[in-house]
């Protein structure tokens, strides 16, 4: 009787921690979350209509000169999977990998140079869903993004000038942009973010079909 006395005190304590701990803390906690956060607590995804397309925290392939492209991803975006480069920075794989990320974004940006390309557009992100890119690397795809969707509307006989584009995106991208630490942290956008702006954008001048998501 003593021993199993011995024994009640502690197994009922071990009860209290793990009903407070594992359910109860837990639970406020994720109250209390989606109540200030709705939209980061659900994984902050892209609403259209009502039906979900993606998230502001996953980057995407928008294989297309009209939209914004992120970083590489030494995993091709494949949202099943995370990771970086398997190559350490110094080894050659890793400088001939870098070299034609330079090569690739100086041909489909026409114009800027080495020295204006960010070091994290032509690098891998730790995890290879990184949405963001650093403001610059935005900046520089401006001009090649303003010419080919004036070109799409072009040819879908709808004639807005390149500077009302050029224009448009720039309101995005001060909209969209942050720092990664107060005053005086680096600027960065959200591709995502930027890239379903456009596609609202061209479905408003009727440039994109409706069902263009789907």
């Amino acid at each position: 009787m003593v021993k199993i006395r011995t024994f009640i005190k502690p197994i009922a304590l071990a009860l209290v921690v793990l009903f407070v701990m594992g359910f109860a803390f837990p639970t406020v906690m994720s109250v209390i979350t989606e109540k200030a956060l709705p939209n980061q607590s659900t994984g902050s995804p892209v609403k259209i209509g009502g039906k979900i397309y993606g998230s502001y925290l996953l980057a995407e392939a928008f294989n297309s000169s009209i939209f914004f492209q992120p970083r590489p991803s030494a995993i091709s975006y494949n949202l099943s999977q995370t990771g970086g480069g398997s190559c350490s920075l110094d080894s050659s794989a890793m400088l001939n990998l870098t070299d034609k990320y330079i090569k690739k974004f100086e041909k489909e940006n026409p114009g800027i140079n080495v020295s204006q390309i960010p070091e994290g557009m032509v690098s891998f992100s730790g995890s290879g869903l990184d949405p963001n890119i650093p403001l610059q690397g935005a900046l520089d795809q401006v001009n090649r993004i303003s010419i080919s969707i004036h070109d799409l509307l072009k040819n879908k006989s709808s004639d807005i000038g390149v500077k009302n584009i050029t224009n448009f995106l720039m309101s995005k991208i001060n909209e969209n942009k942050k720092q990664n630490f107060p005053f005086f942290g680096s600027y960065y956008v959200n591709t995502v973010f930027l890239n379903f702006a456009i596609i609202a954008y061209l479905m408003n001048l009727k440039a994109l079909p409706s069902n263009y998501l789907d």
